[in-house]
């Protein structure tokens, strides 16, 4: 009921009257140019933490690189013993 008491109510307003009962199309430009600087900022934030991850990724590749020769070396130095001989 209150829906069509409004729709009356905006239908008998004059243009100036719902002209000032709206923002302003300069309040729509200035936020929707807040939020465009914010989402370019949060995309250069995230492809700098891309960046950090992939480096990082890099920097502990050549450590587990280094723990897996490690292991296999160890593999290959079991004792002779525990081969089935045929």
């Amino acid at each position: 009921m209150k829906a069509r008491r409004s729709r009356t109510k905006l239908d008998k307003m004059s243009p100036e009257a719902l002209d000032a009962s709206f923002p302003s199309a300069r309040y729509f430009q200035v936020h929707f140019e807040y939020l465009h600087e914010t989402i370019n900022d949060l995309k250069q934030q995230v492809n700098q933490a891309n960046q950090q991850i992939a480096e990082l990724q890099q920097q502990l590749q050549p450590e587990s690189l280094r723990d897996i020769g490690v292991a296999s070396y160890a593999v290959d130095t079991q004792p002779a013993s525990n081969l089935r001989q045929s």
